[in-house]
């Protein structure tokens, strides 16, 4: 899958959120990217069906 630079922003924020607060929800993206929760919802969807996917606990 080829990764858009949006992409690539909603990975990095979940990634800096993951280290701040060990876990992350999608509320938590949104309001860290200023965009609203189905558009968090959208980029994640498009994401795991491009082959990223969470890594076990």
């Amino acid at each position: 899958m080829k990764l858009h630079a949006s992409g690539e922003d909603y990975l990095e924020t979940i990634l800096v959120l993951q280290k701040k607060l060990g876990m992350v929800r999608s509320v938590d993206v949104a309001r860290h990217m200023e965009v609203s929760k189905p558009s968090v919802c959208h980029a994640v969807a498009t994401l795991r069906d491009g082959g990223f996917r969470r890594e076990p606990p």
